[in-house]
Formats: structure tokens, C-alpha cells, sequence
């Protein structure tokens, strides 16, 4: 459970790192899959903890991953590059990227803000994260139903936004057979 933690306080704290960087993406993956360690609730700091809740509340719209995707290759294609997050709270992820030459103008041209692509980033890594087995730390609710219910509606467009983030579908779900 220790690793699922670590886990979700990753993907909340990268939201637009985990869109467009496969490395982050693979090393998160990884983390997943690692045995979990023994870690307290209370190790999950306050603020990274409203940010793993964020994450997991925040509603995507119907429309999100296919946006999204494109989104990424517009990113990767303009090779805009996100700020290193990994310590960084949600808030100032996006007061980062606001300031990213050329990335504000990709977001809008698809129907985001930083705030809203960062926050959809981060529910839809967390919501990949628990719906594929992966049990939640103790405290922490569960994914936002309506985004479980897109993702089983809709496993297709899952599997494009993971390509297009440079991530394998399988490298987000336990391999352990």
C-alpha cells in the first residue's frame, strides 16, 4: 500500500508532467508495480493529501480523453517540455505552465486552461491507478464514479490517451502474472 501512496502523491503532484513525459509516465508505472512498503497514513503531508483528494474528486468531461490526447501530441509535436513537478503542489504546477511560452495557447486551442488540463491529467492517472487493481491508502476516497464509469464506457479512448502519453496500456496495470 506504501507504493500506491507514493503512487498517487506522484501523479497528483505531476499532473502535466504525466501527460507529456513517458519517462515520468514508465517510472510512475514502475512504482506501481514495486512491493509495497509499510508507511503511515500521517505520512502523506496535508497539502499533497488535498491534492491526491483533488485529484481523485475532479470530474472529467465526457469529451476529456480524446481531447487530451490530442492535446499531448500537440505538446510533444511543438516539443513543449513541463516543469519538473515532483515536489511541487498542484497549484503551482499550473502557475508554472501558465508561464511556459506557446503552452497556454495549445491548452485553449483544445478546450483547456493549465488548471483544467492538469487537474484531468492527474484524475486520469489516479482513476487508471485504482481502477486497475491497485487498492487506495487508507483515508483516501475512491476515483470519482463518473470518471470509472467513462473509463468502462469508454476503455478505447483510455488506451489512445496512454499511447499518445507514450505509455503501453500494460505498463499501467499489475503485471504480476
Amino acid at each position: 500500500m506504501g507504493m500506491m501512496k507514493m503512487h498517487l502523491t506522484k501523479l497528483a503532484a505531476l499532473g502535466f508532467a504525466l501527460a507529456v513525459s513517458p519517462s515520468l509516465v514508465a517510472t510512475n508505472a514502475l512504482a506501481q508495480n514495486a512491493p509495497a512498503g509499510a508507511q503511515s497514513q500521517q505520512s502523506i503531508p496535508p497539502e499533497m493529501r488535498q491534492d491526491i483528494e483533488a485529484g481523485l474528486g475532479y470530474p472529467l468531461p465526457a469529451d476529456f480523453m480524446p481531447r487530451a490526447a490530442q492535446t499531448v501530441q500537440a505538446l510533444q509535436a511543438a516539443n513543449i517540455r513541463p516543469p519538473n513537478s515532483t515536489q511541487m503542489s498542484l497549484r503551482a504546477t499550473i502557475a508554472q505552465m501558465q508561464a511556459i511560452p506557446g503552452l497556454p495557447a495549445i491548452l485553449s486551442a483544445h478546450g483547456f486552461t493549465p488548471e483544467t488540463f492538469v487537474m484531468g491529467m492527474t484524475a486520469f492517472g489516479m482513476t487508471v491507478a485504482a481502477t486497475n487493481g491497485q487498492p487506495l491508502p487508507a483515508g483516501l476516497p475512491a476515483p470519482n464514479p463518473a470518471n470509472v464509469a467513462l473509463f468502462h464506457a469508454h476503455p478505447d479512448q483510455v488506451t489512445a490517451l496512454m499511447q499518445a502519453m507514450g505509455t503501453p496500456p500494460g505498463q499501467m496495470q499489475g503485471q504480476d502474472n
